[in-house]
């Protein structure tokens, strides 16, 4: 990984919880946090979810939501993130192609 993508990824990190804290202290963006809501949504009815996070020891067809536990032709593996973070980063995306870019300048 070249060093632009390390701080892009710090980046979303960051943006993650810190949009996670203004939430539970009653400071968020309301507009914002209706793609976050989105989001969850999105995560919670996905087969990759386990507990908070998006399980990176299994793959998954974003077709037909198969699962499997080795890599196949056409899956995704899960990202492994705490996902309450990663879905209130507005720079993150969905490994699936499930959610993301929402607040990319047009």
């Amino acid at each position: 990984m070249n060093i632009r993508k390390i701080f892009v990824k710090r980046n979303e990190i960051i943006g993650g919880h810190f949009n996670e804290l203004r939430a539970k202290i009653g400071m968020a963006n309301q507009d914002e946090e209706a793609v976050f809501s989105l989001r969850e949504e999105i995560c919670n009815a996905c087969p990759l979810k386990s507990g908070n996070n998006c399980n990176a020891m299994k793959w998954m067809n974003p077709e037909t939501l198969e699962v499997a536990d080795a890599p196949k032709d056409g899956f995704i593996r899960g990202c492994g993130c705490r996902l309450s973070a990663k879905q209130r980063s507005k720079l993150s995306l969905c490994p699936a192609g499930f959610w993301g870019g929402e607040f990319e300048r047009k």
